[in-house]
């Protein structure tokens, strides 16, 4: 490789497509060539050498950036310290020669690079003196200056503690640096609060370096942060906004909780407080109310101890200052304040003991029901926006989180007197103006509709009102925005248990529902309150209800919104008596039983759309419709399980290919046993025997899914055992019959994953057929090892789930003798495939996804099956081992000392195992560092 070929391969590959002579196989040949440069030991000397070519342009960033990232990671590629002392200093020389140059952005961009590389090198060369040494240096300008300290406070996470301890040290030194540069005004003193901003956030100096000794034994603030709350007094300066992200990273870092804080917090909040005169005087600059809003609110996060403190320090005054910064017109900006609401409610509501607590309440008590003034306000919607489609995120995420503060003050407060204040303001807005604006009377609506849980039944002072009101709005609604008839409509869903007790409100809502169920912006709502209106009323409910579900059924709305009121008949079917329940049924099922015989015939309009609502349908009823019935009278889920069951059955058989539609029809199938449980026996073996068949033809993995749920409602049913056995086998041999290679394993991740854990669930509920034989448990543990290899997460945890039972089964003190001799006979044949799977997925030969987590992970394997057979283990793992490690290669013999070593031992603890198998993982992983010259792990 030469310095011509980089560049002839970095300019292929940046002008790209730009440069007609560029084919897509020069582009591909080029950039691969770039990636092996890059790991290639030449590229030091030639990244050197093109950057003493002062190359400015794109090759010189490119080989910037390359030397940075070797630095990072292939540092042992150099011969020795000596090296990078050389290189330090060749880095110097560069920086200055960039310096020099008047090439705009390309030769700054190569400058930060650079000084990147510094910076990363000093923590290589652990260069504790580097602050110094660099602030000595003849020629380095202050702007490349502050670059290389901003980069080596960014960097210094990553270096040794000695390290990060002298740069520490020396946070003083830089800070009076950056003050210098910002006292003078020069041009560079962006870059010095930049720098300054950057150190505090990512250098642990300690509270110590926040403090400097005043007169009479007294402590004062530094220079560089009186300055910057200088800044702050006096917001014309050019500085304002770097200097507000440096005292924010103050108050972010030196929280009041923190004892050893304290005296700073107290030098702190005088100069803080002292800004709310120009707050005030500046309110018309969106800008400078923007940058006051932050200081003050992260000035009430990090005080927050103060402010629940029982000692009085005036603490209201603070409240109300992030209070009046809760009240700008802004609403982006006001809503900054929400997180510390959130935090101060949380705070105040876990106090002790609880007259403390409510002492404090009190205290507050005044700003909470002004902050619910406050949220009201906030919660206005701007000019312009009337339905859901007009609101960006940020009105949307806005809203959102002054709910939830709303909701907060509910929490603390209570609901009554909350809905009361909510109430209070809803009546001054209708009773100022004989046409209020809708918007606030629709800002009120929804901060009383995110409240409701905090409401009673009984409520009568103000909900009584609010629902006349809405009732208004249901006489004459489509005088109304929709976003106005949305937040009414989820208003009724949130109140239905109180409607529920007040049904004379009953008929003017539905009536008003079903109007708003024909405009696409309110029907999600209106289907949502139908559904709570039949989970909280009467059985009475059912007529009007089954009526609007009829009106709506063909009438083109959404399949979701149809489904909610669906779900709301079913419901209301458990309220009523068996008999009208099964009319109800009956009637609902009809349109349903039309189009599902619609969709077997082979007749016109028949559309996937139709399909997929058809299953969705059933599926609802067989979830939810569950009525009050004798045990002599039939499961009417069932019943209707069986009618259509000829139709289901030709219905799968035309659409179980579809992936979407084999999830939907197993989700029915799940739901229609969970309802039925023993009672769906009847149909239990025509279904297992379609699930076998409709596995074979499709392979897809719902079915496999389908079939764990069988084996979870009747593994106790004794006649059922064989039954669900051989839905195993049969399924099984499916499986068998197309994984046949390493290929079609991982082209069928989701199949691996669901049969594994299919096979999991059969051991859990009735491990003696499994295990009695013994042949079949035997394919499954030597299939189990070739899925081992599957790069797919869900499928790993899987068969790693699968083995952990299989093994633990064994270590059971009920297994019987016949169980017992065939998972031996089982272990026997596959325990050397299985050793050496997991060797191999420890070694770096094959996935590691779970090594040793929760229930499923190569250490639980390896654990559980020493425990299980020890000697065997051992024989297994030095048969294995070296096969495994000739990866590794010089360093194999020691790796594979170590696992034989380990493995050998009694396992003991399983914490301790574990430890021992982390650590094992990690030393392979540092020869493999080692060996590829790189720090990265593939």
């Amino acid at each position: 490789m030469s310095l011509e070929q980089v560049a002839a391969a970095v300019s292929i590959v940046f002008q790209g497509a730009a440069n007609p002579n560029n084919t897509q196989q020069t582009q591909a040949e080029a950039n691969q060539f770039l990636t092996q440069f890059q790991q290639s030991p030449s590229a030091w000397s030639i990244c050197v050498s093109i950057l003493q070519s002062s190359d400015a342009g794109i090759t010189g960033f490119f080989a910037s950036q390359t030397l940075r990232n070797k630095l990072k990671y292939d540092l042992n590629q150099l011969p020795g310290k000596e090296s990078l002392e050389q290189l330090r200093q060749e880095l110097i020389k560069m920086l200055l020669q960039f310096e020099m140059l008047k090439e705009g952005g390309s030769s700054l961009q190569i400058i930060t690079q650079l000084s990147l590389c510094v910076a990363v090198l000093s923590i290589q060369l652990n260069w504790n003196t580097c602050i110094p040494d660099l602030m000595s240096s003849p020629g380095l300008s202050p702007r490349c200056l502050l670059l290389i300290l901003k980069s080596i406070s960014e960097e210094s996470l990553r270096g040794s503690s000695s390290y990060k301890s002298s740069i520490s040290s020396q946070f003083n030194l830089v800070a009076d640096l950056c003050n210098s540069i910002i006292r003078s005004n020069d041009l560079d003193a962006p870059k010095a609060m930049d720098t300054l901003k950057s150190w505090v956030r990512y250098v642990d100096c300690g509270v110590q370096c926040m403090t400097v000794p005043g007169p009479s034994n007294t402590e004062t603030l530094p220079n560089w942060l009186g300055n910057c709350l200088e800044i702050l007094a006096t917001p014309e300066s050019g500085y304002f906004e770097s200097a507000v992200d440096v005292v924010v990273e103050v108050l972010r870092k030196y929280e009041s909780e923190d004892p050893r804080n304290v005296p700073l917090v107290m030098l702190l909040i005088p100069s803080l407080m002292s800004l709310t005169s120009p707050f005030t005087l500046h309110s018309h600059d969106e800008d400078k109310v923007l940058a006051y809003v932050r200081v003050f609110t992260e000035m009430g996060e990090s005080f927050l101890s103060l402010l629940l403190d029982p000692k009085e320090m005036n603490q209201v005054m603070l409240v109300e200052l992030v209070l009046k910064c809760a009240s700008i017109p802004d609403k982006s900006t006001a809503c900054i304040t929400m997180n510390f609401w959130y935090r101060f409610v949380g705070g105040l509501e876990v106090l002790e003991p609880y007259d403390f607590r409510q002492r404090k309440v009190d205290y507050f008590y005044p700003l909470l029901m002004q902050l619910t003034d406050v949220c009201c306000s906030l919660l206005v919607l701007p000019e312009g926006v009337e339905s859901k489609e007009d609101m960006d995120d940020d009105v949307k995420s806005n809203r959102s989180y002054t709910a939830d503060t709303v909701e907060d003050c509910c929490r603390l407060l209570g609901g009554d007197a909350v809905i009361v204040q909510i109430g209070k303001r809803l009546q001054h807005i209708c009773s100022s103006s004989s046409n209020p604006p809708w918007q606030q009377i629709e800002a009120c609506l929804y901060a009383v509709k995110s409240i409701s849980r905090y409401i009673p039944r009984s409520e009568s002072a103000v909900i009584p009102h609010v629902m006349n009101m809405v009732n208004t709005f249901a006489s004459n609604p489509t005088s109304q925005p929709s976003i106005l008839r949305h937040t009414s409509a989820s208003l009724i869903g949130s109140y239905s248990s109180w409607i529920g007790s007040n049904p004379t409100y009953l008929e003017p809502f539905f009536n008003y529902l079903l109007l708003n169920l024909r405009d696409p912006e309110c029907s999600q709502a209106s289907s949502a309150a139908v559904k709570h209106l039949c989970e909280s009323c009467g059985p009475e409910l059912s007529g009007p209800v089954v009526n609007l579900y009829d009106q709506l059924t063909g009438s083109g709305i959404e399949i979701q919104d149809e489904l909610q009121i669906l779900e709301g008949v079913c419901k209301l079917m458990s309220k009523m008596s068996y008999a009208d329940a099964g009319l109800t049924l009956q009637r609902v099922m009809t349109p349903v039983g039309g189009q599902l015989e619609m969709a077997v015939g082979s007749g016109a309009g028949v559309t996937p759309k139709m399909v997929s609502g058809v299953v969705q349908r059933l599926t609802v009823i067989c979830t939810h419709a569950n009525p009050q019935r004798s045990s002599d009278q039939p499961n009417l889920v069932l019943s209707l399980m069986q009618q259509c069951w000829p139709m289901l059955t030709t219905f799968v058989e035309r659409y179980g290919n579809d992936g979407n539609m084999s999830e939907n029809i197993s989700r029915l199938f799940k739901y229609a046993l969970r309802n039925c449980k023993r009672e769906f026996a009847p149909l239990l073996e025509p279904l297992m025997q379609l699930l076998a068949a409709v596995f074979d033809h499709t392979f897809q993995s719902p079915y496999l899914y389908c079939s764990a749920i069988c084996i979870t409602e009747f593994a106790g049913v004794q006649e059922c055992s064989d039954k669900l056995y051989n839905l195993i086998v049969t399924q099984s041999q499916s499986v068998f019959k197309r994984f046949t290679n390493l290929e079609a394993f991982t082209n069928h991740p989701d199949v691996v994953e669901e049969y594994f854990y299919l096979l999991s669930r059969f051991i859990r509920y009735c491990p003696a057929l499994l295990f009695k034989g013994g042949d079949l448990l035997c394919q499954t543990l030597k299939c189990a090892v070739v899925g081992l290899q599957v790069h797919h997460r869900d499928a790993n945890k899987g068969v790693l789930s699968f083995l952990e039972n299989s093994i633990e089964f064994g270590l059971s003190q009920s297994i019987g003798h016949e169980e017992r001799e065939g998972l031996q006979n089982a272990i026997v044949n596959a325990g050397e495939d299985i050793v050496k799977g997991t060797l191999g997925a420890l070694l770096g030969d094959t996935p590691l996804f779970f090594i040793d987590s929760g229930s499923a992970s190569i250490a639980g394997v390896l654990y559980k099956l020493i425990s299980l057979c020890p000697q065997l283990v051992v024989e297994w793992v030095k048969k294995t081992a070296k096969d495994c490690s000739t990866s590794l290669g010089p360093m194999a013999e020691g790796i594979e000392h170590e696992i034989i070593r380990i493995l050998s031992q009694p396992p003991g603890q399983r914490n301790e195992f574990n430890r021992s198998i982390r650590k094992f993982n990690e030393k392979v992983w540092s020869a493999r560092r080692q060996m590829s010259g790189s720090g990265r792990r593939s």
